[in-house]
């Protein structure tokens, strides 16, 4: 059988998942519009992120996928779990990953494409289609909040990628060394 992971990987890769579901269950800001909660900003993903860029796709979908089923086990969100979102927190895990997969040289169109890639696609797309199915929210009420939230958040996504891919950027590739070694 094939080793994937060495123990030190696997430590770094279950405390991102921890900080990411402490950021998604306590850390989440609300933003009002008019008096109701229209948008929410989570930085839940940005270690799912860190986790794909860093050890590749499959850490990144691992570290997402645990994410968000802690966050809402802590979080003690309201109705029952449903493991899609968990799949697409995943996918963001994935998606990170595949930007950084060929060098892990960083530079601001990766970040960029990262943040937007993972919204679109996620947030925007699956996400409101998930709700849309088994919530019954109409998409023509769900849809403009759902835009407004990805366009919020992808900017702070890309400045907290840039910053923290180039200050952890050392310490990944020391771990990358001693795992090869």
């Amino acid at each position: 059988m094939k080793k994937y992971f060495n123990l030190r990987t696997l430590i770094i890769l279950a405390l991102l998942a921890a900080i990411g579901a402490v950021l998604g269950s306590l850390v989440a800001i609300k933003l009002p519009f008019g008096g109701v909660k229209m948008v929410q900003v989570s930085l839940a993903p940005i270690p799912v992120m860190l986790a794909g860029i860093f050890f590749g796709p499959l850490a990144g979908a691992l570290v997402g996928f645990v994410t968000d089923t802690s966050a809402f086990f802590i979080g003690g969100a309201q109705g029952a779990y449903n493991p899609i979102f968990s799949v697409t927190m995943a996918l963001v895990g994935v998606i990170a990953g595949l930007f950084y997969l060929r060098n892990k040289k960083n530079n601001v169109w990766k970040a960029i494409g990262t943040s937007i890639t993972s919204q679109v696609v996620c947030s925007v797309a699956l996400n409101t289609l998930a709700i849309w199915f088994f919530y019954h929210v109409p998409l023509k009420v769900l849809l403009p909040t759902r835009l407004i939230s990805a366009a919020v958040e992808a900017p702070i996504y890309v400045v907290l990628l840039m910053l923290l891919v180039q200050a952890l950027s050392p310490i990944a590739l020391k771990v990358k060394k001693k795992e090869t070694t």
